[in-house]
């Protein structure tokens, strides 16, 4: 977690700079392989977990998450973005929604545009790599991520 340097926060009381600390150095404990460079393994996270770990209050966490940013070595993302949902996989293993969207995101851009792939397709695809996940979650993670329906897509 050391080496992620935080941006400054200015004109603020000294308990709000140490909460508004604590986040992103949580943040980037939980989130240390995504830190690396691959954002399929960042990790599922909720304002209640740094809560939890800090001793603050959601809303507090929420508040400060709002304005802050965190600079890695491949950029600067908003504070929340490291917020997502949590899914299982088969294995039980707990994933991030963001790795499910991209693997969405990958399958749909190299599909063949005559015969585009359905959001049960999809389903099943996801099924087959290990995510348990339901034909309607995926309908929603590809709005999401402003992807049209199957038919929409299809080019002739």
């Amino acid at each position: 977690a050391e080496g992620i340097p935080l941006c400054p926060v200015k004109r603020t009381p000294p308990r709000l700079q140490a909460a508004s600390a604590m986040p992103g150095r949580n943040k980037a404990r939980k989130q240390w392989q995504f830190l690396k460079g691959d954002e399929t393994l960042l990790k599922p996270m909720i304002l209640k977990d740094i809560a939890e770990r800090t001793g603050l209050d959601i809303s507090t966490i929420s508040r400060v998450s709002n304005s802050k940013y965190i600079q890695t070595d491949f950029g600067v993302f908003p504070v929340k973005y490291f917020f997502s949902e949590s899914m299982q996989t088969t294995d039980g293993e707990e994933v991030s929604s963001k790795e499910i969207k991209k693997i969405l995101t990958d399958v749909i851009a190299v599909e063949d545009k005559k015969k585009p792939v359905t959001d049960e397709k999809l389903m099943e695809i996801l099924n087959e790599k290990g995510y348990k996940i339901a034909r309607r979650t995926v309908a929603k993670y590809r709005e999401q991520l402003n992807i049209p329906v199957a038919r929409l897509r299809k080019e002739i």
